[in-house]
């Protein structure tokens, strides 16, 4: 695993270990597509929910997004997340998604949430509406999930689209 292009192009990342299925980074190739989409959107602030290894906050990172924050609750995510941060200005938070307050964040370019797959349709059910006043208006979030999971239309939120890479789904949320 490594940062794909930028100024950290070519970095290595740690990952966890072997088999352990609780961290689950998105791939390379998937991280390489999901930026070239969203050359679309304006760069700015990025917001990594669920980072895991931080494999896509520093991807932000490395393309010029700032400032970038990740989020992280769990072992082994958040040791590695530690450890990739490290030398750079992304901010790391240890805090369960679920648990941030509705004013936490604001005026976000670009959201990107990766929760465990088991739990996308729920997460996104029961926190669209908090994600929808952290984005800015011009803004997108991205909710990864399994290629089998679609996620229901909420209030405050339009489909753009949804891109399928591997295992993985990218639905791309704009505001209503």
């Amino acid at each position: 695993m490594r940062v794909v292009a930028g100024t950290l192009k070519g970095r290595r990342l740690v990952a966890p270990p072997a088999g352990d299925l609780k961290v689950r980074p998105t791939a390379d190739r998937a991280r390489e597509a999901l930026f070239s989409i969203l050359q679309r959107w304006e760069q700015g602030s990025f917001l990594d929910l669920c980072a895991g290894t931080g494999a896509v906050g520093l991807e932000a990172h490395s393309r010029g997004y700032g400032p970038v924050v990740c989020v992280e609750a769990g072992e082994p995510g958040w040791s590695c997340l530690r450890k990739n941060l490290a030398g750079t200005p992304v901010q790391a938070l240890r805090v369960d998604v679920n648990r941030l307050k509705a004013d936490a964040f604001r005026d976000q370019a670009v959201i990107f949430l990766d929760p465990p797959y088991e739990t996308g349709a729920a997460l996104w059910a029961r926190q669209a509406g908090r994600l929808r006043s952290w984005v800015a208006p011009r803004g997108v979030l991205v909710f990864e999930t399994d290629r089998k999971t679609t996620l229901e239309l909420q209030p405050g939120w339009n489909l753009a689209e949804t891109r399928e890479y591997g295992a993985a789904r990218f639905h791309l949320w704009i505001p209503a």
